[in-house]
């Protein structure tokens, strides 16, 4: 690969001129254009004088004197000049660079010359915002690898339990304890996934395949495998539909979408334990609403439920089903299929997640 190339060159230049060096090389140049100028100009004032006359020495001596005062004058302003210029110019970007180095653990200390530019103040205001979306990445990553270890202890232990149980003690081996091993072990698989496609969302990797689906027998499915899983703990999903309703979307995803909304709504529930799910038009589309009977949402908290920095009031909570990142995954999902969703909640009358797909219009669908 050749280096004689003009990007080679920039950043050749760029790493050994500092923005004073440059200054004051900008303003020797602009000096010895000057000071050229004045020198033709002299020149040719006395050519025109001289030019058939007979001038006197000492006028030729003055125009000298003159020149050699005009040129100290020009070199004396732009080394003044220059050396203000660089100083003023360049030390709020070599503070700013210097507060930089803090970025890397999430910390940015604003100079004490950052306002003395527009551009630069714009610059420091960037850093600290980037400082602080750092700073709740960080703390984003703590808390899922804390909640996810959490969550993953529990079914471990539960295969690990019931696994040794059955192989110390031949009546142990029976299909109950089977059937359990295989649930929490597709516990697990279902965190996993749900890991794998929080990561997808962030970096915009996720694709969608869009066709019409029957949406009222997709609830169906899920509610009837979900009350399966659940049942043994008391807990009981509702959903009684009047109609079908056919939709375009990714079938798969909306499936996920489902299952993330339906284990929330199951992890923070009231005492009745008892989750509901409806479906209903809405204008073109078919509006599904997930509603739980728990404590509720403040609604101070509403408007930042499905951000992915958002941390509830309460402590961490282990999800009957899921990973806990179902309400991250389910915003990037919905916002990829140009779907309204929201949620509405009153503190001690529940919680209810709501989203719309516009109906099909094929006739053809995916059951």
């Amino acid at each position: 690969m050749r280096r004689n190339n003009l990007a080679y060159r920039e950043a050749f230049l760029a790493g050994r001129l500092g923005i004073r060096a440059k200054i004051l090389i900008y303003l020797a140049v602009l000096a010895g254009f000057i000071i050229s100028a004045v020198w033709m100009l002299q020149g040719v004032l006395v050519y025109s004088v001289s030019r058939g006359l007979n001038v006197p020495p000492q006028l030729l001596d003055a125009v000298r004197t003159q020149f050699l005062l005009t040129v100290s004058v020009i070199l004396l302003a732009t080394a003044l000049v220059g050396f203000t210029m660089a100083r003023s110019i360049s030390e709020p970007i070599i503070e700013t660079n210097e507060a930089a180095r803090q970025l890397s653990q999430s910390r940015y200390t604003r100079p004490p010359h950052s306002g003395g530019y527009r551009e630069i103040a714009e610059l420091n205001d960037t850093l600290v915002w980037a400082a602080e979306d750092l700073g709740k990445v960080e703390d984003l990553q703590r808390e899922l690898i804390a909640n996810i270890s959490h969550d993953l202890r529990t079914p471990l232990t539960m295969i690990i339990g019931y696994a040794e149980a059955m192989r110390d003690i031949p009546e142990e081996v029976t299909p109950e304890n089977m059937q359990i091993i295989i649930d929490e072990t597709n516990r697990l698989n279902s965190m996993v996934n749900e890991v794998l496609d929080f990561s997808r969302m962030r970096t915009g990797s996720l694709e969608l395949e869009k066709k019409p689906f029957n949406l009222t027998g997709q609830i169906r499915e899920i509610c009837s495998r979900v009350s399966k899983m659940t049942a043994v703990e008391g807990y009981t999903v509702l959903f009684e539909p009047e109609k079908e309703y056919t939709v375009t979307g990714d079938s798969g995803r909306i499936s996920q979408v489902l299952y993330n909304l339906l284990g929330n709504a199951l992890t923070y529930t009231g005492e009745d334990k008892t989750v509901r799910i409806s479906q209903e038009e809405a204008g073109t589309g078919v509006r599904v609403e997930i509603s739980d009977s728990g404590e509720g949402i403040p609604s101070e908290e509403l408007p930042y439920i499905f951000d992915r920095y958002y941390r509830s009031r309460e402590n961490h909570r282990r999800a009957v089903i899921g990973s806990g990142l179902g309400l991250n995954i389910c915003r990037s999902i919905l916002e990829k299929h140009g779907a309204r969703y929201g949620v509405r909640s009153e503190e001690g009358q529940g919680t209810t997640f709501w989203f719309e797909l516009p109906k099909a219009t094929e006739e053809k669908t995916d059951a």
